[in-house]
């Protein structure tokens, strides 16, 4: 902690509960395995990319 300000304590702090609840919580894991097995709800974060970079191509930016 020595010369850390209170703004990064507490950003610190926020991480670390952040993971604290994940971990605690036993929905994380199923919905990670069923992410790496291909059958989670949703659609896939590089389909979406795909979409939005062929968005912005087409408006000409």
């Amino acid at each position: 902690m020595g010369e850390a300000d209170e703004t990064e304590l507490l950003g610190v702090l926020r991480r670390w509960w952040l993971r604290a609840r994940i971990y605690a919580d036993p929905l994380t894991e199923e919905a990670r395995s069923a992410v790496e097995a291909g059958i989670a709800p949703g659609r896939p974060a590089a389909v979406l990319v795909r979409e939005a970079v062929a968005a912005r191509e087409a408006r000409g930016r």
